[in-house]
């Protein structure tokens, strides 16, 4: 929807943009790539022509500082080339952009610099939280400052970083640290100057795609290997690692894709969720641009008298059970059902002793009371002189109690009562 919205903003706002350099002078921050432009008569012939385009227009920041790390400076011719690799074949916004990348192809096809048909590629893509990046040579990433600017023919992306070209496989793997492959390129003999025959025309053909082996079980394997080989089997062993006339980026290595070698054997694409293999060795970083394809880093060496495919997926187990023995299974049958019984006991007896102490509190409170009341009331009794009883009528109730002495001399009354568990008496 975001890019439908944006596909009608340019429609409706084509008939009112300006020429490309007309836009570009408007900006202050391009005002030092404008400067460059100015004095390169095939930089202002290519983008006062060009249709349907992106241009990736450095900042005057990062204008300068590329400029201060470059050592010796840069020729006119050297600049011009560079700034050429920043104007892209296709409009490009950003909201077409995502996690999956693209390679757009750019108007830099000058063989000293590139060797790849349709012009060196950049790679577009936005990270997960939506910020555009546009990644070059030895993966330099470049920011968009300023995005999606409309003249007539494309977009202006303003980039914070300018792109860096694309070099050499050879001086790509010194300058990425790929320090393995160097040490397996170093013991094979690949760099020495009486064998580099055996892989210069392999490493500057154009269109290539080459896998890497960059990992320390890599070089072993080579190093226990390269003993036995000629150097005709030398020379096989690094093209088994190259496809010719297919530029590889990661999104064209499908599941089961199948690519004939320089060596002449295939080797198999296989995709498992995010990883991608190539037969039984995984890719570990993709797509590193050089100036004749893509060089993919992955963890193991290749080997064309084996071509077994990545290792089978561990099959997934349901949660283990306990398993209980027979003998077992008795002793939780009887003391399971012994420790409810004891459990239930305990709580019977911690009731009915609770129950008790609440009769007998209540009940001594009550005789306290009804004694202290008998003291300051008269009462209809009838007595019986040998330690008989007496009925007395008090608060709508009768009661039954016990004459075991006669009055004191004092003339108040002496009482003693009894508990019998059902009531006064």
């Amino acid at each position: 929807m975001e890019l439908l919205c944006f596909c009608l903003f340019v429609f409706v706002s084509h008939v009112q943009s300006q020429p490309l350099l007309s836009v570009v002078q408007q900006h202050v921050e391009l005002s030092t790539f404008t400067q460059y432009v100015n004095s390169s008569s095939t930089l202002t012939s290519l983008l006062s022509s060009a249709n349907d385009i992106t241009l990736l227009a450095p900042s005057n920041d990062a204008f300068q500082t590329w400029l201060e790390d470059q050592s010796p400076p840069l020729s006119n011719d050297q600049i011009e080339a560079f700034l050429i690799y920043h104007v892209l074949h296709g409009v490009f916004p950003t909201v077409s952009l995502s996690t999956e990348p693209q390679f757009a192809s750019s108007f830099l096809t000058d063989t000293q610099y590139a060797n790849v048909t349709s012009g060196q590629r950049v790679e577009l893509l936005s990270t997960i939280d939506g910020d555009p990046q546009i990644v070059s040579g030895n993966k330099s990433i470049s920011g968009v400052s300023t995005k999606d600017i409309l003249f007539t023919g494309g977009l202006i992306q303003i980039i914070d970083t300018v792109l860096t070209i694309p070099l050499s496989y050879v001086i790509l793997v010194t300058q990425a640290n790929f320090r393995f492959v160097v040490a397996i390129l170093t013991a094979g003999g690949y760099l020495s100057t009486s064998d580099s025959t055996l892989v210069n025309a392999v490493l500057y053909r154009p269109n290539m795609t080459f896998f890497a082996p960059n990992t320390q079980a890599a070089l072993s394997a080579f190093t226990s290997l390269a003993p036995t080989l000629s150097t005709s089997q030398l020379a096989a062993t690094f093209n088994y690692h190259a496809v010719p006339n297919f530029i590889g980026y990661s999104p064209l290595l499908t599941n089961g894709l199948q690519l004939q070698t320089v060596e002449g054997s295939n080797l198999t694409i296989t995709r498992r969720g995010n990883e991608t293999w190539v037969n039984g060795a995984r890719i570990v970083v993709s797509d590193y641009l050089v100036a004749n394809g893509v060089v993919h880093m992955i963890d193991s060496l290749l080997n064309p008298n084996n071509t077994a495919g990545p290792p089978p997926l561990l099959p997934t187990l349901p949660p283990s059970k306990p398993h209980l023995s027979a003998a077992s299974k008795i002793g939780l049958g009887v003391s399971v059902p012994l420790i409810l019984l004891v459990f239930a006991g305990g709580i019977y007896l911690l009731v009915r002793w609770m129950r008790r102490k609440r009769v007998v509190g209540e009940t001594s409170l009550r005789l306290e009371v009804e004694a202290a009341s008998k003291m300051n009331r008269r009462y209809s009794s009838v007595q019986e002189l040998d330690g008989g009883s007496w009925e007395a009528g008090n608060f709508g109730y009768r009661q039954h109690y016990r004459l075991d002495s006669a009055l004191s001399s004092s003339g108040s009354e002496k009482w003693a009562v009894e508990l019998d568990g059902s009531g006064i008496r």
